[in-house]
């Protein structure tokens, strides 16, 4: 038995000096050329307790920063920036935001570095990238990315397109303010195939992805609806019903001219304009153009002034009668 416990003392004894030996040939790893964690957390402890909670701290993946050099992936050079405590230039600190001294293209080249996923292939070009828009201008890293939630995400695109709030606060519009739909339902904030960035190639394939049945093919088609639905409808919002940009009739009147014509040449269709356009009290003589026999009263196929009341079927039609767009 002594003879074994010579022979295992000597063994792990000879195994201490080969490892000794390895570490002595490779270089030790200056624990300064990276400011640790512990060092950032001493001041940033709030912003340390957001980070921890999202995808950039995840320890179990390589590629996240924590796992990299942990702040010094994204911030670079921070020992100056320790020296100074926090005060005046910071060396080879990456700082962003507005005060940073970054350009927009430089800060976002610190995220691009790691984000080469397909939904930022479009990126280059697109109106946030041609605006000097910086990622950090929407996103946030060290508090709540409100970005990344549909509860809270048109509340970001707001701050800039105050315009569009405006009209999503309209009374018909799409449920952006019950937090059923949000901005990038339609729209691609990182650069998208359609205009506007839209994710989409054209408006009416975005609009068709939720309004399926107003897609067709139909045998009578609406030509203003079959090629863009925003000739009539306002996307953001409206005072009208139906997203309309205009209420009926003038909306239709404004292609169909001849139906709001007093001294209508098409005869007896005349009768649209003076159905449509007339005032009169319920019961009493139509007053409409000289020389046309008189109506009685408020027709009931007009009732709120509105062509869609007969020509229902607005966005096209596939009844063998359908030329009209009443059935």
């Amino acid at each position: 038995m002594k003879v074994y416990a010579i022979a295992i003392c000597a063994f792990f004894a000879f195994a201490g000096q080969l490892g000794m030996a390895a570490d002595e040939e490779q270089p030790a790893v200056s624990e300064d050329e990276f400011m640790r964690l512990e060092v950032c957390q001493v001041c940033h402890e709030k912003q340390y307790d957001a980070i921890r909670s999202t995808a950039h701290w995840m320890t179990g993946d390589s590629r996240t920063p924590v796992s990299v050099h942990q702040c010094a992936s994204c911030h670079g050079n921070l020992e100056e920036h320790v020296e100074n405590e926090g005060q005046g230039a910071s060396g080879g600190m990456k700082a962003y935001g507005k005060a940073s001294t970054m350009t927009p293209p430089e800060q976002n080249a610190v995220c691009v570095g790691c984000h080469k996923e397909a939904s930022l292939l479009h990126w280059q070009g697109s109106g946030h990238d041609a605006s000097d828009v910086g990622c950090v201008g929407c996103h946030r890293v060290h508090e709540e990315d409100k970005v990344r939630s549909r509860e809270t995400e048109s509340q970001v695109c707001f701050a800039c397109h105050a315009d569009l709030r405006a009209q999503a606060n309209k009374p018909y519009g799409h449920p952006l303010r019950e937090e059923k739909m949000s901005c990038s339902d339609c729209h691609d904030a990182h650069g998208g195939v359609g205009e506007s960035g839209l994710k989409a190639f054209s408006i009416n394939e975005t609009c068709y992805a939720c309004h399926a049945e107003k897609r067709g093919p139909f045998l009578w088609e609406h030509a203003p609806a079959s090629e863009n639905c925003v000739l009539c409808h306002s996307a953001h919002g409206s005072i009208h019903r139906g997203m309309l940009s205009r209420r009926q009739p003038q909306l239709c009147q404004s292609c169909h001219e001849t139906t709001a014509m007093a001294n209508n040449p098409l005869g007896p269709h005349g009768r649209h304009s003076r159905l449509a356009l007339s005032y009169r009290q319920p019961g009493a003589p139509d007053s409409g153009p000289e020389g046309l026999p008189p109506a009685r009263g408020i027709s009931r196929l007009v009732m709120g002034e509105a062509c869609s009341n007969c020509h229902n079927q607005v966005h096209g039609s596939n009844h063998p009668a359908g030329a009209y767009l009443m059935r």
